[in-house]
């Protein structure tokens, strides 16, 4: 910064006290020389450091919250080295950087926002009413792993229609025809995308897509698995909306003598530690938790120190990565 400074001081003729004076819109700067240091930062593209200045006039960092379900708690505390833990520790470890702290509470309690400077919003769980409460308290805002079309709230998300897509059709490129979808409640933004990708990839070679909606706090993967051979009979390849999906899938399976690949062929999504150790190790679409949760604590650092603040809605494409449990 100083570098630029003394470059825009230069340029204009004046000193670097008085082009802190105009860029910071105190005492007493003529007419004159405001227009030349204003030309000389646009010459140059000068960008003062906002963080700095705004966090030495608080003389203290932001607090944040992370907004989640029970479900996605649960999974933070008994789970570190799933999906929302990693999101989790990309988004403290740019916090912890950059002066912030972050403290979790669930969706339901939201009585003591004003001890917030802004929060994370994380999980499908999320719903339309709780992203317009907060977003009435006029602080900034970041969803993560959601996105709820019309609000215009920031998000960070992964590209799961395009995942999806490049799935079936590695399946369709193995001779694979029959391949059904098992997705989760298609409220979940991040599993009515991927479904919408399937059917897409489907619809586009002229197959028939064929879906079915796996609950998984009750678990009926056995009742969806027999209602499928019954009605459908053996596919040649299932696509899980998410590895756990997957994963119970081929449980099911095997418990029916069904040989994976050989017979089914199975993908999930998300790429969990646990899709590299189950038996087969499972194919899936990796999606980039770490840096997911990277770039939502950056995107609200930015709208801490308002900076870039028109809403912008951030896509992670994930990447194939194939292991045993498919062609």
């Amino acid at each position: 910064m100083g570098g630029k400074l003394v470059d825009v001081a230069r340029l204009s003729g004046v000193s670097t006290a008085t082009v802190s004076r105009v860029i910071n819109n105190s005492g007493y700067v003529s007419e004159v020389t405001r227009r030349a240091v204003i030309k000389a930062v646009e010459e140059l593209n000068y960008r003062p450091m906002k963080a700095a200045s705004y966090l030495a006039s608080r003389k203290l960092g932001f607090r944040l919250a992370v907004i989640a379900s029970e479900r996605i708690l649960r999974f933070i505390s008994i789970e570190p080295d799933e999906f929302y833990s990693v999101a989790l520790t990309g988004m403290v470890e740019y916090a912890s950087s950059n002066n912030c702290s972050i403290e979790m509470i669930h969706m339901s309690d939201i009585n003591a926002l004003d001890r917030f400077d802004g929060f994370f919003l994380m999980g499908g769980e999320i719903t339309r009413d709780l992203t317009r409460a907060i977003k009435k308290t006029g602080k900034p805002l970041v969803l993560v792993d959601q996105y709820i079309p019309g609000i215009k709230a920031d998000c960070v998300i992964s590209d799961g229609y395009d995942g999806a897509h490049y799935a079936v059709d590695y399946l369709l490129g193995k001779g694979l025809r029959k391949i059904v979808h098992i997705h989760g409640p298609l409220g979940h933004f991040g599993f009515r995308d991927r479904c919408d990708g399937y059917v897409a990839a489907m619809e586009r070679s002229r197959y028939l897509p064929k879906t079915y909606e796996y609950d998984e706090k009750n678990d009926n993967m056995e009742a969806i698995i027999d209602l499928m051979l019954k009605s459908y009979g053996l596919p040649e390849a299932i696509f899980g909306a998410n590895d756990t999906v997957a994963i119970r899938a081929m449980e099911e399976l095997k418990k029916r003598r069904v040989r994976v690949p050989e017979e089914v062929s199975i993908v999930g999504f998300d790429d969990i530690v646990s899709a590299s150790f189950c038996s087969p190790p499972l194919t899936t679409l990796k999606i980039f938790k770490h840096e997911m949760g990277t770039m939502a604590a950056r995107r609200m650092y930015n709208l801490l120190i308002q900076e870039d603040t028109h809403p912008v809605k951030v896509m992670l494409f994930t990447e194939f990565v194939k292991r045993e449990s498919s062609l």
